[in-house]
């Protein structure tokens, strides 16, 4: 378990939960197409895949699944809630 702190920490990914991303996909023929999608996961590592990967909620197909980050491009990034001022 230390392990997979340890890897996710020394891995150059910066996205998080709330990103608005782009996926990427092929079609059968081997033409790509893309779909849009929201970050709803954490980063991880799965041990049979070997890579990092995140959970996507797909607008399309209104379904979540794992992303790697080949896959992805972030189109968005959550606004920071903490730092933001009140316009009243």
């Amino acid at each position: 378990m230390d392990r997979n702190n340890h890897i996710l920490n020394s891995i150059e990914w910066d996205i998080e939960s709330g990103a608005l991303v782009k996926i990427k996909k092929y079609k059968f023929s081997g033409e790509p197409y893309y779909e849009y999608g929201v970050v709803v996961g954490e980063k991880e590592i799965d041990q049979l895949e070997m890579f990092p990967c995140i959970e996507v909620y797909t607008f399309g197909t209104q379904t979540i699944t794992r992303q790697s980050p080949n896959a992805l491009e972030i189109l968005s990034r959550p606004s920071n809630e903490s730092n933001k001022e009140n316009m009243d």
